[in-house]
């Protein structure tokens, strides 16, 4: 399934409130205005990448001015001009918002699929249909549905990302994030009784530059230059990747990075659980260069972080600097961090690279778990580059580029994949066993290592029976996880 994406949108009267901007040059701009130009550039790149698109908006009433839908460039300007048309007024009935936003992404009864970004800078005051049980409150009414089953039946597969303007220390200036961190832990449990990964986050923004960052992206990535899709790999280069890849799991001493990742499902490799108060995972958009131009838009669609990205792929590290450090304030830690030590590497300082990479790492294992693996990768990635660690490169490019690649595939083929990713990187131990294992255990313990591959090897075989139609890229996937399995006997 291609990317399905819906935005619900707070167009209560509060909206029309100013919102201040710390940036220099920057005036004064209403909240309604700086989410209407975030959206204005999320729809551009919709237009662009194929996804699809939905736009609910609500005061007492819930409207949906724009269906999910593939976003055509030459329905653009008739869509902005809808949304330039939208005048906030009344309540906020954001109860009832989700459960339209969750009708938009349900398919049938496989549940509800997609993602859900909501924009508020309230608390629910207006639902008539919808209701969430909160602490200390009373049940559920009669004739209300309890909205968190509803948004989660069996079978769903869905993100849910708040940005709360304002803070709800003031009564009706912002978002009761205490209120709002219960639902999101109601929503959190209730995947888990269903069997679904867990991915939902809240964010308070107070500034207009932190609204249009967060809800456009915060965080980008620019691929390396050396970088080819796997699939695009000739046989004897895959094989030769999937061995370098293999040493990575088989030499700890020699590739301590690996130690410190986690597989896409959150195996657990060390780092600990810890609160965070950002948006981790829509850190990690990835924007590839394509022939060594630069991406277009990077300034007005990613706001400040832009800007430094901008400047850095012109190779004025000088400016980045400078641009990033102006930027701090609006910008998460481990996304300032990274590319602090991202631009003091490519300038060759690497006493400066290494000290900001040191720190991107403390920030990055205070995420929640779940949302911990891309970023963490990235981090792995940056520092194998910066060690001349070609191995764990490898490794880490793999598995990362892989699932980027696989964002909008099947979500079963997705999970089939990501899961053989877990159990590859978990017989590291069992080989790490029999090397150091004493004389008298030595056989134990080959026995058990040659057991768990020969399992991964059987589940393997099984998903390529599987996914025998998916596309070269999960074949090519495939094929490197066999090569490195070989490597592991």
């Amino acid at each position: 399934m291609r990317e399905r994406n819906v935005l619900l949108l707070d167009l209560s009267k509060s909206m029309l409130a100013p919102l201040p901007d710390t940036t220099p040059g920057q005036p004064e701009r209403q909240k309604i205005e700086v989410a209407r130009t975030a959206v204005f550039r999320i729809l551009q790149d919709a237009a662009t990448s194929g996804s699809l698109f939905g736009l609910v908006t609500f005061t007492e009433t819930v409207r949906v001015p724009v269906p999910l839908t593939e976003i055509h460039p030459e329905n653009l300007p008739y869509i902005e001009n809808l949304i330039s048309l939208l005048t906030p007024s009344g309540r906020s009935a954001i109860w009832d918002a989700l459960a339209v936003g969750a009708d938009l992404l349900r398919i049938g009864p496989q549940g509800v699929h997609g993602n859900v970004l909501l924009v508020t800078d309230g608390w629910d005051n207006a639902s008539t249909r919808f209701d969430v049980q909160v602490p200390g409150g009373p049940k559920i009414a009669d004739g209300r549905i309890d909205l968190v089953p509803y948004m989660l039946p069996p079978g769903s597969r869905v993100t849910l990302r708040v940005i709360g303007i304002g803070s709800g220390a003031e009564k009706d200036k912002g978002v009761d994030a205490v209120r709002m961190n219960y639902l999101l832990s109601q929503l959190g449990s209730r995947a888990g009784q269903i069997g679904s990964p867990v991915a939902f986050t809240f964010q308070e923004v107070t500034t207009g530059s932190q609204l249009f960052a967060q809800m456009v992206n915060a965080f980008i990535d620019v691929g390396y230059d050396d970088d080819r899709p796997i699939e695009e790999l000739h046989p004897e280069e895959l094989a030769r990747h999937a061995v370098n890849a293999a040493r990575a799991l088989k030499e700890p001493q020699q590739h301590a990075t690996v130690s410190r990742i986690r597989s896409a499902h959150g195996a657990d490799l060390g780092a600990p659980d810890g609160a965070y108060a950002e948006v981790p995972d829509i850190e990690v958009d990835v924007v590839a260069t394509t022939g060594g131009t630069t991406p277009a838009y990077l300034k007005e669609r990613y706001g400040p972080l832009g800007e430094v990205v901008e400047a850095y792929l012109s190779g004025d590290t000088v400016k980045a600097l400078d641009l990033l450090a102006r930027a701090s304030a609006v910008l998460p830690p481990v996304t300032r961090l990274y590319w602090e030590a991202r631009i003091h590497y490519s300038n060759r300082a690497i006493v400066e690279a290494a000290r900001a990479l040191l720190q991107a790492w403390a920030e990055a294992e205070r995420l929640p778990p779940a949302s911990q693996p891309k970023i963490l990768r990235r981090l792995a990635l940056l520092q194998a580059r910066m060690q001349n660690d070609k191995e764990t490169e490898t490794l880490v490019r793999f598995i990362d580029e892989t699932e980027h690649r696989l964002a909008n595939a099947d979500p079963a083929a997705r999970e089939r994949l990501m899961a053989l990713f877990t159990k590859l990187m978990e017989l590291r131990g069992t080989y790490q066993l029999t090397r150091i294992a004493g004389e008298g255990d030595l056989q134990d313990a080959a026995t058990k290592h040659e057991e768990a591959v020969e399992h991964v090897f059987g589940l393997l075989q099984d998903t390529r029976l599987d996914l025998s139609t998916s596309g070269a890229a999960v074949e090519s996937a495939l094929d490197f996880i066999e090569i490195c399995l070989a490597e592991m006997r």
